[in-house]
């Protein structure tokens, strides 16, 4: 009973820091101006982006706008295959923004990702 106990505490901690793989699909934004012609604007939601664990303490849009990259935060409980993956995927983003602007994308996003 102790160590089945113990076991569905361990699932529940593995599984509660786990993120369901979900498509995010281009979202249609339908603009209406007096006297215009509507215009549908398509807006990309699925944009690399740095893994950021916690909670959310910064506006990173003048980032995202400037570099198309996004910081998506999760979930506080990190695990090390979530630690594992974040820390890969945060220096392959960085290696390429570093290749592509210099350093001077480090000022812009004002956060350290995490890994780095």
């Amino acid at each position: 009973m102790k160590n089945s106990k113990l076991l569905c505490v361990l699932l529940l901690l593995l599984f509660s820091g786990m993120n369901d793989a979900q498509k995010n699909d281009p979202v249609k934004i339908t603009v209406k101006e007096k006297g215009k012609k509507p215009q549908t604007i398509e807006k990309q939601e699925n944009l690399p982006h740095f893994i950021q664990f916690g909670i959310s303490s910064k506006n990173h849009e003048a980032f995202r706008n400037k570099y198309k990259i996004d910081i998506r935060y999760e979930n506080c409980v990190i695990s090390p295959h979530i630690s594992k993956t974040a820390k890969e995927n945060n220096l392959a983003l960085a290696k390429l923004l570093t290749q592509k602007y210099g350093e001077s994308w480090k000022k812009d996003l004002e956060i350290i990702p995490y890994g780095l």
